[in-house]
């Protein structure tokens, strides 16, 4: 991914989900189902992509209680989820979002997870 993509997914997430601030200079692109080492660019579509702070993306892959909530938040998904019908959380604005491939985001509700 090249800054001008990267670019675009900023200006769609604006912060890290998680609710935390002031982490601007650590946020990375995470891939909400995994692509695996080598696997399918087929994943590598807007509504699969969030902005996550180095913090948050290092413990959903180490930490299991983190990521059974990331996967409740929609932040991970699992093989057999869609990006584009997965809603995800953000718990800095309390809405749920579904993400589509134009880098859009429809809110969907508004209440705490």
């Amino acid at each position: 991914m090249n800054r001008r993509q990267f670019a675009k997914y900023l200006a769609r997430d604006q912060h890290c989900p998680c609710g935390c601030l002031g982490r601007e200079e650590t946020y990375i692109p995470q891939h909400r189902m995994n692509r695996g080492i080598g696997g399918s660019k087929v994943l590598d579509r807007p509504a699969n992509i969030i902005v996550l702070c180095s913090e948050v993306n290092g413990l959903i892959e180490s930490n299991a209680d983190l990521a059974q909530k990331a996967r409740a938040y929609g932040w991970k998904l699992q093989r057999w989820q869609i990006p584009e019908e997965t809603p995800i959380y953000d718990r800095a604005t309390g809405e749920w979002s579904i993400l589509d491939n134009d880098f859009g985001r429809i809110i969907q509700e508004r209440k705490a997870a």
